[in-house]
């Protein structure tokens, strides 16, 4: 055991007493400075106070004024940076703002992704390298006070190597004020300001409001010119938009019209959605209904009377057999009605009987020829009336479609006059299917050209045929069982719905152009993608930023009035040596504790206090470390208990294996989530969003990732500076080091991160990997805040599929097919929905029936959503085509003959000769209503069956004649002809559809086949053809003089081709070959639409034969950004790269304690010989004679001739075999090495022979 002496430090009362051990020099010079402790104080600070006329001293350039100034400044710069960001973002709604994000300029989308994170990181640079020098001077501005400070507040503060959310709170405690700034904004910039300004900006959708100028207006024609519009192209617009689902006309809806006006240059043309608001007129008519008059019905007549209580009665003849009827019988006389209320007796002509009309629904059950039905019946007479009003609209600019909850009146309702709108024209329109003017001998095309055929969308009705032309549109888009029209509120409802949708359609077919815009203010709203400013996250941050500039401020005032004596920067050891070596008193205190551990340390000198001071009798204005106060009683009491040689290696806590081991399974946890999340991006195509919150999906994309990054980043800087306050500790335990390399190194006075250039020319490898890896998490911090981005993608789910018919034809409906047509049709009794299908396609670009394309009618199926289904859903799923094919052959202009055979149609013929000859015979023989002068005709048509049980397929024949004199049989003609041998076709296809059926796109999957499964020898799918080609003949071959079309192949070709140049008689005959492609594709349309109209035609479909498909659903995910995702799995890589290297081949720990304090350097060279190096080099790293000199580390016979531990000049040192040192092993290492059971019986272990001197 070591004595007493040896062990125990100089009481206060020794200070400045030369002991036994020092030298005559150092005796002679300390007893020139012996004086009381009275007078010795005052003459010292005096001397400092005139020397260096200011109590500052020397203070690092980041803690002077114009530093924190500028830091001061920049803080609220980018504050107001980022208030003008989000000002800008609020007042244009966004920023970098483009039609769609992809459009988005890249170097917006560069900066908003990268820029934050960036700056904030060269700002959180900044940031550290003010606060490692703060918290590095603490102990020398208190060490600095007039009175001291204890060793506990000054000589054993250690705050860098702190964790950084303690040190405010350890500094406050300790009325550490710059520290308490420092660290808190510290705290507030790692953890909260970096994160969020990963947060602050995001890419959205965003509304933009603009002002525009209208460039055209338009109003109704003039009355006189109305009833040219007024035709029944009103009709099949609404058949089209009410049945077949066509879209609404520009500026109509279902309830009223609008006059349009169009805006010139409109800033959103480009965007993707844009709406127009503006002031215009808003047209509608009312249907007023009143129960009509029944006088005593006398049913046996089977005659019904009905008054409207003004004068005008009428009656309707029942019908016993029927099942229920509905009439609209409308005012005047018409051929394309069965009823009408004029009556110059019983109904004269009024102002309001000429605008009224009848509607009834009569319900006639149990009749037959022996006994009279059960009647029903609700009547009403109704008469409309029509309204205008100034309005202000808005209206989607995709179809111009008015917003309902957009209109705001600006004046009352106005009467529409009969001045302004023909009202007698349009109700004879509607009550009768055809125009007024069409009584007379009027022309149109052929689908204008009688009434719409609507009996087959009403066959479910129950309805008794034939009905009234109103009545259809009443009744759609219901094919559903009219008993509830009974109910004179429904009927009222229905006929009012029809009337109004009519009158909108009516009004906009009567638009023409007005010649100057009175009002042409509008207002344009878009829609545009950009760059948006959370108001949340830019406050919060623009908070923060205030209270760091604030903080600033403050540590800018507690910098300038805390006193530093320093002369120069106590960076390294060896400028801390050049303090320590004028303080022998001091140095006396810490020499029997320079084996001691830092708790040991601080205990033995936790009452005592010191002060840094300036030796007044030297010239050089040396600074030294004196005692000032202590506790009362003799130095010698206080004893270090462990005995000289005997330590326990102290391993920080950062760099422990097992603190190594858990940060390395973060890393590696957050590497493999990171790289699974990537993997589920790229196969699911995104990520799908927790939230549609803003903020909450800023904070999960954004803030956490760059929390991590920033949470990451102080563990390394933690362990770099560890490394570089150990650095020059492991060079030196390795013996014979260049001051250069040891003593000299100034690791600890710069932010580690910026340590890596002096580390590397010192060639300390591992302390420069370390910096870089530190370095590395900034640019982790900028990867991780811009991985995550939200984009529209399609998601892909699994759904389940049922038939809804199976893929054959059933065979008695295939046969029957035409006397169930006969039977629900009343004009022409020829069924025409495909017809009108496809002229609404062409004409108006409505969509198709669902699972119908120009091309084939495809296997419908229902999806079995589970109820995950939305409106923008589509599917997928393998489903069977049906289609036809066509061969066509063009026969050239030819001259025809005169006369031909009786009977040219041989069974089942096939052959084109005989077909072109009955071509040829019918347009030579043609006595329908002829023309006169030049003049054309048309053909389309196949050779009748000879029977219903006919297994043939006939070519379909269209041909085109030219004759100068129509009225001449004899006359010339010539014509050609295209002779078309049709055959069935089906395969499998890989469909994608909407909810509703409608098909999106299609591939094929199979090869085509002509045969049906269960069709033998072809003979449904042949009289398939059969009926269709029936279906598109042209009954009636007429001469003509106009370029109007007379069947539907014809008029379907005019608007397929947009010319009429091939019905014109002052033309040639058509070329055959420029017809053929259009006429294939309306053909193969024509069927298809055929099909899906009549899916009776199929096998009802298997419930049980299920199968499964795909469910696409346009969702915003969250996106893994390429470059920021191999920016942050390489940082990640290099992390646990470095976790490994570093905690296997670290540093070895043969120190008592980590010389992270004042007093735990000067305890390892308090009575080092390294102390009596007098003279200019030993007080700077470039002086030529100490760099002859080396230095270790390990076990030195001091300058009191005793055995310490410590730096000290080559040769006196003995180097420590670490192996020699006990090593307390955690309990992971005892239980893996087995000493978990193991307790050491002894205090200390042997020490090993070499370790000693």
């Amino acid at each position: 055991m070591a004595s007493r002496t040896e062990l125990e430090p100089l009481s206060p009362d020794d200070h400045a007493v030369p002991g036994q051990w020092q030298s005559q020099s150092f005796r002679d010079d300390t007893a020139r400075r012996v004086e009381t402790k009275t007078t010795w104080y005052p003459r010292v600070r005096e001397t400092f106070r005139r020397r260096d006329g200011s109590q500052k001293g020397w203070k690092p350039l980041s803690m002077t004024a114009p530093i924190l100034t500028l830091l001061t400044i920049l803080t609220l710069l980018i504050g107001i940076a980022i208030e003008v960001l989000a000002q800008l973002s609020r007042t244009r709604g966004g920023l970098a703002l483009s039609r769609t994000q992809d459009e988005i300029p890249q170097y917006a989308m560069i900066s908003y992704l990268y820029a934050p994170n960036i700056i904030a990181v060269l700002y959180s640079l900044v940031w550290s390298w003010v606060d490692l020098d703060v918290k590095r001077m603490q102990p020398w501005f208190e060490l600095s006070k007039p009175e001291g400070a204890t060793a506990e507040n000054s000589m054993f503060l250690d705050y860098p190597y702190d964790f950084i959310a303690t040190v405010p709170v350890k500094a406050a405690r300790r009325r550490h004020w710059p520290v308490f700034f420092a660290g808190t904004v510290t705290v507030v910039i790692f953890w909260l300001i970096t994160p969020l300004q990963s947060s602050i900006m995001g890419t959205s959708l965003v509304n933009i409001t603009e002002s525009a100028v209208i460039g055209t207006r338009s109003s109704i024609a003039p009355l006189a010119n109305q009833s040219d519009y007024l035709t029944n192209q009103i009709l099949n617009t609404g058949y089209s938009i009410a049945w077949l689902g066509q879209s609404w006309p520009p500026f109509t809806t279902a309830d009223y019209g609008t006059l349009p006006f169009y805006l010139d240059n409109d800033p959103g043309e480009s965007s993707l959605q844009t709406n127009w608001t503006a002031t215009t007129t808003k047209l509608w008519t009312e249907l007023e209904c009143w129960p009509a008059e029944q006088p005593k019905q006398n049913f046996s007549t089977m005659v019904m009377h009905f008054g409207n209580g003004q004068g005008c009665n009428t009656f309707i003849n029942l019908e016993i057999f029927a099942d229920i009827k509905m009439y609209y019988i409308g005012y005047y006389t018409s051929p394309y009605s069965d009823y009408q209320l004029a009556d110059s007796k019983n109904c004269p002509a009024t102002a309001n009987s000429t605008h009224q009309f009848l509607a009834a629904w009569v319900s006639t059950k149990g009749g037959s020829a022996k006994q009279l039905p059960e009647v029903n019946i609700t009547a009403l007479f109704c008469q409309p009336s029509y309204y205008k009003q100034q309005v202000m609209i808005t209206v989607d600019t995709n179809g111009f479609q008015p917003l309902n909850t957009s209109i705001q009146p600006i004046s009352p309702p106005e009467l529409l006059t009969e001045k302004e709108f023909n009202s007698t024209s349009f109700e004879f329109l509607i009550a009768n299917g055809m125009p007024m003017e069409q009584v007379g001998d009027v022309t149109r095309d052929f689908p204008y050209d009688h009434v719409i055929e609507q009996g087959p969308q009403l066959d479910k009705t129950n309805i008794s045929l034939p009905f009234s032309n109103m009545v259809g549109y009443a009744l759609a888009p219901h094919n559903e069982p009219a008993t509830p029209y009974g109910d004179p509120v429904l009927l009222h409802e229905a006929f009012n719905r029809a009337h109004k949708y009519l009158f909108s359609i009516a009004v906009n077919q009567m638009l023409v152009n007005d010649t100057t815009v009175v009002n042409s203010t509008a207002v344009s709203e878009f829609q545009q993608s950009g760059i948006i400013v959370s108001r949340l996250f830019s406050a919060i941050v623009e908070g923060l930023l205030l209270f760091v500039a604030i903080s600033t401020a403050c540590l800018l005032w507690f910098c300038h009035t805390s006193t530093s004596y320093l002369t120069t920067n106590p960076s390294s050891i060896s400028r801390l040596v050049a303090i320590f070596r004028h303080g022998q008193e001091t140095n006396k205190l810490f020499r029997p504790a320079d084996h001691a551990d830092e708790k040991s340390l601080k205990e033995l000198f936790k009452d005592d206090k010191f002060r840094l001071t300036r030796d007044e009798y030297s010239d050089d204005g040396n600074i030294y470390l004196e005692k000032v106060d202590g506790p009362e009683g003799d130095e010698n009491e206080r004893k270090f208990d462990k005995p000289t040689g005997y330590y326990d290696p102290i391993r920080p806590i950062p760099l422990k294996r097992e603190i190594g081991l858990l940060f390395g399974l973060v890393q590696v946890g957050a590497l493999v989530a990171i790289v699974y999340l990537k993997v589920q991006n790229d196969k699911s195509k995104g990520l799908i969003r927790p939230s549609n919150n803003f903020e909450v999906l800023q904070i999960l994309e954004n803030y956490i990732p760059t929390a991590f990054a920033t949470f990451s980043e102080p563990f390394w800087v933690l362990i770099n500076r560890f490394m570089c306050l150990l650095q020059p500790f492991k060079v030196l335990s390795r013996g014979r080091s260049e001051p250069s390399k040891s003593i000299d190194t100034t690791y600890t006075a710069l932010p580690p991160q910026l340590v890596i250039w002096r580390a590397l020319r010192s060639r300390h490898l591992m302390l420069a990997m370390l910096c870089i890896i530190a370095l590395l998490s900034n640019v982790l911090a900028v990867g991780l805040g811009a991985l995550f981005n939200e984009d529209q993608t399609t998601a892909i789910y699994t759904s389940t599929f049922t038939p809804n018919i199976a893929p054959q034809f059933d065979n008695q409906t295939v046969f029957n097919l035409p006397n169930y047509f006969a039977v629900r049709t009343i004009t022409m009794r020829v069924y025409q929905d495909e017809a009108y299908v496809a002229m609404s396609n062409y004409t108006s670009g409505t969509q198709l029936p669902p699972w119908t394309t120009p091309d084939y009618f495809f296997q419908p199926y229902t999806v079995d959503s589970g109820g995950q289904s939305n409106s923008s859903s589509t599917y997928r799923i393998p489903t069977r085509g049906f289609g036809i094919g066509m061969n066509c052959t063009a026969v050239p202009r030819r001259t025809l003959a005169l006369s031909y055979p009786a009977s040219l149609v041989t069974a089942c013929s096939t052959d084109p000769t005989t077909m072109l000859e009955v071509a040829e015979m019918t347009l030579r023989t043609s006595m329908m209503t002829r023309s006169t002068g030049q003049s054309a005709i048309e053909y389309s048509d196949t050779a009748e069956q000879a029977s219903l049980s006919e297994n043939c397929t006939r070519p379909m024949t269209f041909g085109w004649g030219r004759t100068p004199q129509a009225e001449n049989l004899n006359a010339t003609i010539e014509a050609s002809f295209a002779i078309c041998q049709i055959f069935f076709q089906t395969a499998m296809f890989d469909v994608r559809h909407d909810a509703e059926g409608n098909v999106l796109e299609y591939e094929r999957t199979s090869d085509l086949s002509t045969h049906l499964d269960g069709d033998d020898e072809d003979v449904q799918t042949n009289r398939m053809i059969s009926n269709m080609n029936t279906l598109v003949r042209d009954y009636a071959k007429i001469w003509h003089n106009d370029t109007l079309s007379r069947d539907w192949i014809n008029y379907l070709l005019t608007t397929t081709l947009d010319t009429r140049d091939f019905l014109d008689p002052s033309k040639p005959v058509p070329d055959p070959n420029d017809l053929i492609p259009a006429i294939e594709k309306i053909y193969r349309q024509l069927f298809a639409n055929l099909l899906s109209l009549n899916q009776q035609l199929f096998v009802p479909g298997d419930k049980e034969a299920s199968i499964t498909g795909q469910r696409l659903t346009e969702e915003t995910r969250i996106f893994m950004d390429r470059n920021a995702f191999i920016i942050t799995v390489t940082v990640l890589s290099l992390n646990i790269l470095a976790v490994v290297i570093f905690y296997s081949r670290g540093i070895i720990f043969n120190l008592p304690r980590v010389p992270t304090t004042i007093g735990s350097v000067l305890a390892f060279v308090s009575a080092s010989h390294i102390l009596e190096d007098q003279g200019s080099s030993s007080r700077g790293p470039d002086d030529k004679s100490k760099d002859k000199k080396t230095y270790s580390f390990g076990r030195y016979i001091g300058v009191d001739q005793k055995v310490h531990l410590g730096i000290d000049v080559d040769p006196y040192v003995a180097l420590i075999d670490p192996a020699s040192l006990k090593e307390k092993k955690s309990v992971v290492r005892r239980a893996v090495t087995g000493d978990l059971r193991r307790r050491n019986q002894g205090t200390f272990e042997p020490v090993r022979n070499g370790t000693w001197l």
